[in-house]
C-alpha cells in the first residue's frame, strides 16, 4: 500500500438494530493470510471479550504497510495495544472518547517504535475497529480497511475509506464507478504512524440486533469481491461457509494483498461458544 495523508471523515449507521440486551451474544469467525501474490502478511487483525462475557466484544482489522518487515510490525503493535488499552479502560463511561484515545495511543506507539529503530521508518498501519457493549455497537476507523453491516437482507459500507480516490469522488472529480479501478485506488490519505496527528472517524451505530452481522476486511478482500456478491454470500446465513467462500474467492481472484477478515455474527446467548481471546499474525 501507498499512501500520503489528509483528513476524510464521515459517519454511518446502521439505524433501527435492536434487541433484548439478555439475550444476544457475538459469535467470531475469522482469518488472516497471506494470499495468493504476497511473500509475507502485514495484517493483524484480533478480538476479545472485554466485560467477560459473550455480550461485550472488541475486533480489529488492521493492514499494515513499511520496508522489510515493518509493516507486520505496525499492525501488530495496533493490536497488541488495542487489547491492553481496551481490557485496562473498558468501564470508562464514553465509549466514543475512549476509542478515540486508543486511537491516539495506537499511534504514538507505531511512531515512537519506528524513531527507535531505522528499520522501522515510515511504518504505518491501518486499523478498523469494533466495540459492541450494552446492546449497542461503536466503531472506530483510520485507512482504507473497512467495516460493513448486514441485516434483513441488507449490506452497508460503515466505515469511510480514508484514500485519495474516495475523496476524488466526494469532490466531483471522478465517478463512483470509476474508483474501484482507478490507477491510484491504494493511496491513503491518512494511516497510524504516518503524520503527526490521525483524526479517526467514530461513530456510535446503534443497537445491535439478532442475526445480524458485523464484516471487519482487509482491501485485499473487497478488491476481489464486489458489494453485491458479499450480500449474496451474507444471505445464505451460514457463517463458517461465508467466510470459506469469502477465502476462496480471495485466492480463485489472485488477490493483490494480504487477505483478513473477521465476521461477527450477532446471535441468541446461548448459541455462542467462543474462546476468550484469538489475535492472529503475532510477533515471536
Amino acid at each position: 500500500m501507498k499512501f500520503p495523508w489528509q483528513k476524510k471523515t464521515g459517519t454511518a449507521a446502521l439505524n433501527g438494530m435492536d434487541t433484548d440486551h439478555q439475550q444476544y451474544a457475538c459469535r467470531v469467525y475469522s482469518f488472516s493470510e497471506t494470499g495468493p501474490t504476497r511473500s509475507s502478511n502485514e495484517d493483524s487483525i484480533a478480538y476479545f471479550f472485554p466485560g467477560n462475557s459473550h455480550q461485550s466484544l472488541f475486533a480489529i482489522v488492521a493492514d499494515g504497510m513499511g520496508g522489510h518487515n515493518a509493516g507486520e510490525v505496525a499492525s501488530h503493535i495496533a493490536c497488541h495495544v488495542a487489547d491492553e488499552f481496551i481490557m485496562r479502560e473498558y468501564a470508562h463511561a464514553d465509549t466514543k472518547v475512549m476509542l478515540e484515545q486508543l486511537v491516539q495511543t495506537m499511534h504514538y506507539a507505531i511512531k515512537n517504535a519506528a524513531c527507535n529503530n531505522e528499520a522501522y521508518e515510515g511504518m504505518g498501519t491501518t486499523a478498523t475497529m469494533l466495540l459492541v457493549r450494552d446492546a449497542h455497537f461503536v466503531f472506530a476507523h483510520i485507512g482504507d480497511s473497512r467495516l460493513y453491516g448486514y441485516r434483513n437482507g441488507g449490506l452497508q459500507q460503515l466505515t469511510t475509506d480514508h484514500t485519495l480516490v474516495n475523496q476524488m469522488v466526494a469532490e466531483g472529480k471522478i465517478e463512483a464507478h470509476e474508483a474501484a479501478t482507478h490507477d491510484m485506488k491504494h493511496v491513503l490519505l491518512q494511516a497510524l504512524g504516518t503524520v503527526e496527528k490521525v483524526e479517526p472517524e467514530i461513530a456510535a451505530g446503534g443497537a445491535v440486533q439478532k442475526g445480524a452481522y458485523f464484516f471487519l476486511c482487509s482491501d485485499g478482500v473487497y478488491d476481489v469481491i464486489a458489494h453485491d456478491e458479499l450480500q449474496s454470500l451474507f444471505a445464505m446465513r451460514q457463517p463458517l461457509l461465508i467466510m470459506e467462500c469469502i477465502k476462496a474467492l480471495c485466492y480463485r481472484r489472485n488477490a493483490g494483498d494480504n487477505v483478513s477478515a473477521l465476521l461477527v455474527e450477532i446471535t441468541d446467548a446461548a448459541a455462542a461458544n467462543n474462546t476468550v481471546t484469538r489475535e492472529q499474525n503475532i510477533m515471536l
